[in-house]
């Protein structure tokens, strides 16, 4: 499975693939508050499917925001860091 995490229009998604198609999401509404929020949907999300984070194929960022934005570089960072933790 893939994991996407998308930042579009004021709202966050975690995004679930497999094998190219979307098979669960959860979001929330963007509000100063991605370092809150992001790790905790990720976590319900997964744990939903039964899916540990070291079971993911690949994590990627999908965003509307400049890269100098906050909220971008939280959102990289936790993708960075699943991508790191995979081996």
């Amino acid at each position: 499975m893939k994991l996407i995490i998308s930042i579009n229009d004021n709202k966050v998604k975690a995004i679930l693939l497999k094998r190219g198609k979307a098979v669960d999401e959860e979001g929330f509404d963007l509000d100063n508050n991605l370092s809150e929020k992001l790790l905790p949907t990720i976590d319900k999300l997964l744990k939903r499917h039964k899916t540990e984070p070291k079971d993911l194929e690949k994590a990627e960022l999908k965003a509307k925001v400049p890269d100098s934005y906050t909220t971008y570089r939280i959102a990289k960072a936790v993708v960075d860091a699943l991508n790191w933790a995979r081996g």
